[in-house]
This record gives C-alpha cells, sequence and structure tokens, in this order.
C-alpha cells in the first residue's frame, strides 16, 4: 500500500508539473516579456533585451536574491495561471456540449439556423439559374460554377436543421437521439451503469477520448489566457486565437470519436447492462431491451418482477 500510495503521488505530481506548471511558466514569461516590450513599439526587442541586460549587470549578492524571489513568484504565478485556465476549459467543455436552450446561446442557435436555410435557399437558386434555358455560352458557364460552390457549401454542412449552439453539442447529442430511437434508452440515465460493465480496453478507449477532449479545451483556456496579454502587448490577442481555434477543432474531433465510442458501447453491451438489472433479455428485441432498463432505472422493481410487454405501435 505504501509503495502505491508513493506512486499515486509521483503521478499526480508529475501530472500537476505538466498540466499546470510548464505552461504556466511559458504565460508568466510571455507575460513578463509583453510587459517590458509594451504597445508602443510591440515589435521592439531593445526594452525586453535591456531589462535582461540590467539584471545581469547587478552584483552577484543583489542577483542571486532577486533570482530566488523570481523564481518562487514564477512558480506561483504559473500555478495560478495553470488553476486558471483550468477552469477556464472546464466552462468551455460544457459551454461546447451545452444544449442552448436560454440566451444567450438560443441566440446561436437561431443564428445557425438561418444560416443553415440561408445556404439551401442560395443553393436552390444558383441551381435554377444554371438551368435557366435562356442563358447561354459565357453567362450559363458562370451561373453552373456558381451553382457548384452552392452545392459544396450546403454539402458540406449539417444535413439536418441545427438543434445545438456546436457541432459538438449536435454530435453528443446524436448519440443520445440515437440510443432513444434504436433502442428506447435515455442514455444520460443509462450511461453511468452502462459504464460499469464495459471491458477494460473500451473503458481506456473512452478515457483517452474524454481526456483529449478535456486537453482540447484547456488548450483554449490557455488561448484565452494568452489573449488578455493584450492589454499590455496586442500581438498576442493573435497568438491566443490562434490556439482557440486549434483547440476548436481538435475538441470537435475528440468529440466525434467519444460520441462514436459511447454509441459502441450502446451497441454491444446493452444486453450485458440488461443482464445485471436483472432484465430477461433473451426473450426481448433491442428496443423492448432499451424500453426495460429505462423503466427500471426510472421506476426500481424486484428482480423477480416480470418486465411488461411494450407495444411497438407509437
Amino acid at each position: 500500500m505504501t509503495g502505491f500510495l508513493a506512486k499515486l503521488g509521483t503521478s499526480l505530481a508529475e501530472r500537476w508539473l505538466a498540466l499546470l506548471v510548464l505552461p504556466g511558466v511559458l504565460w508568466a514569461a510571455a507575460a513578463a516579456a509583453a510587459y517590458r516590450v509594451g504597445q508602443a513599439d510591440p515589435f521592439d526587442p531593445r526594452p525586453l533585451v535591456d531589462w535582461l541586460g540590467d539584471i545581469a549587470a547587478q552584483p552577484t549578492a543583489h542577483r542571486t536574491t532577486w533570482l530566488a524571489v523570481a523564481a518562487v513568484v514564477s512558480v506561483l504565478a504559473s500555478a495560478g495561471a495553470g488553476l486558471a485556465a483550468g477552469g477556464l476549459g472546464t466552462v468551455l467543455e460544457n459551454l461546447w456540449a451545452a444544449p442552448g436552450t436560454r440566451p444567450p446561446l438560443a441566440w446561436i442557435v437561431h443564428a445557425r439556423q438561418r444560416r443553415w436555410t440561408a445556404v439551401r435557399e442560395s443553393a436552390r437558386r444558383r441551381i435554377a439559374e444554371a438551368n435557366d434555358p435562356s442563358r447561354t455560352g459565357a453567362a450559363l458557364a458562370r451561373a453552373q460554377a456558381a451553382a457548384r460552390r452552392a452545392q459544396r457549401r450546403r454539402l458540406a454542412g449539417q444535413s439536418q436543421l441545427p438543434q445545438r449552439p456546436t457541432r459538438t453539442a449536435e454530435r453528443f447529442h446524436a448519440s443520445a437521439s440515437r440510443a432513444g430511437t434504436l433502442y428506447g434508452l435515455d442514455l444520460n440515465m443509462a450511461w453511468p451503469r452502462l459504464w460499469s460493465v464495459l471491458p477494460d480496453a473500451l473503458r481506456a478507449d473512452v478515457t483517452a477520448a474524454r481526456d483529449s477532449y478535456a486537453s482540447a479545451a484547456r488548450l483554449a483556456g490557455w488561448g484565452l489566457m494568452y489573449a488578455v496579454l493584450a492589454i499590455v502587448w496586442w500581438p498576442a490577442v493573435l497568438l491566443g486565437s490562434i490556439m482557440v481555434v486549434v483547440a476548436a477543432a481538435r475538441a470537435r474531433t475528440a468529440a466525434n470519436v467519444l460520441a462514436d465510442l459511447i454509441d459502441t458501447a450502446s451497441d454491444l453491451h446493452l444486453v450485458d447492462l440488461a443482464g445485471r438489472l436483472g432484465i430477461p433479455a433473451a426473450t426481448l428485441s433491442a428496443l423492448e431491451i432499451g424500453r426495460a432498463i429505462t423503466q427500471r432505472l426510472t421506476r426500481p422493481q424486484h428482480a423477480a418482477v416480470p418486465v411488461p410487454a411494450f407495444d411497438e405501435t407509437p
């Protein structure tokens, strides 16, 4: 047990160092450099070079004391920045997956719906213009090119009207809807129980995908932290914006993988969950199994009580 606790403590220390302190040291160094360079001439490194030169020119004893104090302050600032970035990452994780039923996220849903409708209307109009028999020659060629571009924009988007503020939220919602449609399963309610019956390999894959999603959100949090430095050095907003864009792309990929693994867990291990809950899955269809699981979790009953028959008609 002592060895296990020592190993656990070492792992936690390494994780804390990798996730909080080291990125925080970079941010603290960037903050100090940004403050020294300033807004007047943001690409002139001379103020920073002069500052470092002044430190190097100080007496050895004074310089040693200053460096020790600076190191302590830097570690504390780095840890604080890491906690702030982690907190922002958690907020972004929730925002990316939020249903968007209330303002201001509901406004984003309406804006996405308007854009979705406009793209399809534009494609319909361009295709109609390309098929206009009165157009010939160059005018016809331009209309056909415009129709192809409009069609590519339409195909690049969602096939159905958006119902969530982000594509990540749409993907998670699609998994929940799929489980309800195919199996009659309330995935949000059943997932903690379903997790308990998954094999170790699938658990590891889901955990890795979840960690990737959290890591992307944390990177976006760091991007916002760097963007804040624009108060003292405006080019920092460019670096922060790039980090946020990259993080959003990574989060979307990780969310797709995570949702696919959740779908896989529902497809392959729903019967296992039913068995653990005492539901006679061998005599039921997949839809009946999911409905029975949802009913059992909603209205718990003794395992010996027979599962009621389900009417397949809606």
